[in-house]
């Protein structure tokens, strides 16, 4: 049995495959917190935002920069409206054109069906070589 929890990031994932950026903020609470780390001044869709503006500004960032190759959920765990989503992505980054193949674990806080802490735990510093071009972490494809 699915709970709400896993049922709610089961519905932002649906609506984040898409990119259409109405459905995925739609499932966000209005003071969300959307956490990727790294640096914003070289991944422009890292960092720290609040609310669906800011959530916006990393998303659109993101969707510009980085184009999916595969993506691979697997088992989601839920505990008292957190859930833990553990995966692997194949990801092309412009403006290198570099792939980078990585696993990351997402972690989503849930309540009364809405997203209300987002967070990222991946290879950041991979992200950021393969993003900007550096030839000993990725490879072009």
């Amino acid at each position: 049995m699915t709970s709400e929890a896993i049922a709610t990031v089961e519905a932002y994932f649906e609506a984040f495959g898409t990119r259409d950026m109405e459905r995925v903020l739609s499932h966000f609470t209005p003071e969300a917190t959307w956490t990727i780390p790294g640096d914003p001044a070289l991944t422009p869709w890292a960092g720290s935002r609040t609310g669906p503006e800011e959530i916006r500004q990393s998303l659109t960032a993101f969707f510009a920069a980085v184009e999916p190759l595969a993506f691979e959920l697997g088992t989601m765990v839920e505990a008292d409206g957190q859930v833990l989503a553990p995966g692997r992505y194949s990801s092309r980054f412009h403006p290198s054109g570099q792939v980078l193949e990585s696993e990351m674990i997402l972690r989503f806080t849930v309540a009364d069906g809405l997203i209300k802490d987002y967070r990222v735990f991946e290879d950041s510093l991979g992200i950021t070589r393969t993003h900007l071009g550096d030839p000993l972490t990725s490879t072009a494809a």
